[in-house]
C-alpha cells in the first residue's frame, strides 16, 4: 500500500522517472478519489510536521480552512497533527478521522465523521453530502432498473436491480451500448426520434422488448432522461426502467381469455351455418376442376377458387378445434416416439417445402392427451415451416426437470413478428395464416396445466420453451 501512494505522489513531481504507463494509472486513481464523497487527504513528513501532498475533491469543498498543497497539518489540521505526534486515543469523542501512516514518510487521513475543524459550521455544506449520500442509497436499493451512460450512449453506471434484471455484470456492460439488450422491435426511425427528444434536453417515455443475457426476452417501460451541468450542458443521460413482464402477460392472457370465449360462441355458429355450404362449395369446385371442356383461363380462376376454400377449411378447422371443450384423456406418452410419428405424417410437406425436422428429444414420457398433443406439436412445425421461404432446419429437443419436461422448439426462419401478441386469437403476418395456430397451441397447453414462452426471435433463430408434466420425476405426485 506504501508503494502505491508513493507512486501517486511521486507523479505530481517534476523529478518524476516513472514512466507514462504510471501517468495514467495516477490520473485513474485521482479520478476514483475524487469521486469518494468521504474527505480524503494525504501528508508528507517534513521536520517535525506534515506538508499537505494531495487532498481530493471532498476534502477541497468541507475541510475548513480551506486547504493548498504544502500546509502544515498543524496549521490546517491542529486535532489531526495531535493524534498523531501526541498520541491520542482513538476512543476519544473529538477524534475525527481515520489516520493511516503508510510508512515513515506519508500520512493518509480519511476525514470520516465530519466533525472539529470540519463542517460543523456550515450546515448547508453538511446537507449536500448527506444528500450524496441518501441519493447513493436510493440508486443501490431502487426497485427500478437505474442506467447512467455519457452522451455517445456508453454505459457509465448501473445499479444492482440492472444486473437482477438483465442477468449483466458491471464488468461485461460498463463502457459499452445499451444495444446489446436489443432485439430489433423498434425501428431505427423510432430510435431517432427516441435521440433527438433527449439531445434536445428533453424527457422520452415508452416501452421496449429487450434481452436478457440468457437470451430471454422481457418488457421493459422507460423513461430516458438527461442530466445537466450547472452551465446546462447535457453531460450524461439516466435511464429509469421497470421490468413490466408480468404485468403485459396478464393483460393479454385477460385479453386472450376473452377472445377465447367469443371465438367459442362463433364457433357454435359456424359449425351448423357455414361447414354444411362449405362443404358443398369444395364438392363443386372440385368437380369444375375435372372438367376437361374447361379453357386454361378459366382452370387458373378455379385453382384461386380452390385455394380460398383450402384457406376457410383450415380456420373453419381451427375454430371448431379452439372451442372443443371435451374432456381429455390423460395417459403417458413416450415423447421421442410422439415426434417421431408427426415427422412421418408430415414428410410430404417438409420435403415440399425443403425443411429438415431434427428430433433430439429424449425418451421419457409426458403426462397428457394423445390427440391434443399430436396437434400441439404439428401447430408448432407447421409455423415453423411458415416462417422459411427457401428451406431450413427445425429442431425439437427436451429435458427432464423434475415432474416437468421442458420440450424446445427451435427454427432457423425469419423470426417471429408481433412477438406481444403472438398467442391471441387471429393475429397473423402471414398471408396464408389463420392466426390461430399458436393460440391454439397455448389453449391445448393450459389445458395440460403447462406453459409455453417465446425464448428468442430473430432473423435465423426462433426458439420457444414449452413445459408439460411428466410423471417420470421422483415428486411427479405434487404435480
Amino acid at each position: 500500500m506504501g508503494k502505491y501512494f508513493s507512486d501517486f505522489i511521486t507523479l505530481d513531481r517534476k523529478d518524476s522517472k516513472l514512466g507514462p504507463q504510471r501517468g495514467i494509472n495516477k490520473t485513474y486513481y485521482k479520478k476514483i478519489l475524487n469521486n469518494i464523497p468521504i474527505p480524503i487527504t494525504l501528508w508528507e513528513l517534513k521536520g517535525e510536521d506534515f506538508l499537505l501532498v494531495y487532498s481530493n475533491k471532498a476534502a477541497e469543498e468541507i475541510i475548513e480552512p480551506k486547504l493548498y498543497l504544502g500546509i502544515k497539518l498543524r496549521k490546517a489540521l491542529p486535532g489531526e497533527y495531535k493524534n498523531i505526534f501526541f498520541h491520542k486515543s482513538s476512543n476519544d469523542e473529538n477524534n475525527t478521522s481515520a489516520q493511516i501512516m503508510i510508512d515513515k514518510n506519508l500520512l493518509l487521513i480519511f476525514h470520516n465523521e465530519l466533525k472539529g475543524n470540519l463542517i460543523d459550521q456550515n450546515p448547508n455544506q453538511k446537507q449536500q453530502i448527506y444528500k450524496k449520500e441518501i441519493l447513493k442509497t436510493i440508486l443501490e436499493q431502487s426497485p427500478v432498473s437505474i442506467m447512467i451512460t455519457d452522451i455517445q450512449g456508453n454505459i457509465e453506471y448501473i445499479n444492482p436491480k440492472f444486473v437482477e434484471i438483465t442477468g449483466y455484470a458491471p464488468n461485461e456492460v460498463i463502457g459499452k451500448n445499451p444495444r446489446i439488450l436489443k432485439t430489433g422491435n423498434k425501428s431505427s426511425e423510432e430510435y431517432k426520434k427516441l435521440w433527438d427528444t433527449i439531445l434536445s434536453g428533453n424527457v422520452w417515455k415508452g416501452e421496449f422488448i429487450n434481452k436478457r443475457k440468457n437470451g430471454e426476452l422481457y418488457y421493459e417501460s422507460a423513461v430516458i432522461s438527461p442530466i445537466k451541468d450547472l452551465n446546462g450542458v447535457i453531460i450524461n443521460f439516466i435511464a429509469i426502467n421497470e421490468d413490466i413482464t408480468k404485468l403485459k402477460e396478464t393483460n393479454n392472457e385477460l385479453r386472450i381469455s376473452e377472445k377465447f370465449a367469443a371465438i367459442g360462441k362463433l364457433a357454435a355458429y359456424v359449425s351448423h351455418e357455414i361447414k354444411t355450404p362449405l362443404t358443398s362449395i369444395k364438392l363443386n369446385v372440385d368437380l369444375l376442376e375435372k372438367d376437361k371442356s374447361i379453357n386454361a383461363d378459366s382452370k387458373r380462376l378455379i385453382y384461386f377458387m380452390q385455394m380460398e376454400v383450402k384457406h376457410l377449411t383450415n380456420l373453419l378447422k381451427n375454430i371448431l378445434q379452439f372451442s372443443n371443450q371435451s374432456d381429455l384423456s390423460f395417459l403417458d406418452i413416450n415423447l421421442h416416439k410422439k415426434i417421431e410419428n408427426i415427422k412421418e405424417f408430415l414428410e410430404p410437406l417438409l420435403k415440399e417445402k425443403g425443411v429438415t425436422l431434427f428430433n433430439r428429444t429424449s425418451d421419457h414420457n409426458i403426462f397428457g392427451d394423445a390427440q391434443q398433443l399430436q396437434s400441439l406439436f404439428i401447430h408448432l412445425i407447421e409455423n415453423s415451416i411458415e416462417s422459411m421461404n427457401t428451406g431450413g432446419e427445425i429442431e425439437i429437443s427436451s429435458e427432464l426437470k423434475g415432474n416437468q419436461c421442458y420440450i424446445y422448439v427451435k427454427d432457423n426462419g425469419c423470426g417471429v413478428n408481433c412477438v406481444e401478441n403472438i398467442f391471441e386469437p387471429f393475429v397473423t403476418t402471414k398471408s396464408t395464416g389463420t392466426g390461430l395456430g399458436l393460440p391454439i397451441v397455448k389453449n391445448i397447453i393450459d389445458k395440460h396445466h403447462g406453459s409455453i414462452k417465446l425464448v428468442t426471435s430473430k432473423q435465423g433463430e426462433t426458439l420457444f420453451e414449452i413445459i408439460l408434466p411428466s410423471r417420470e420425476g421422483e415428486d411427479w405426485k405434487n404435480y
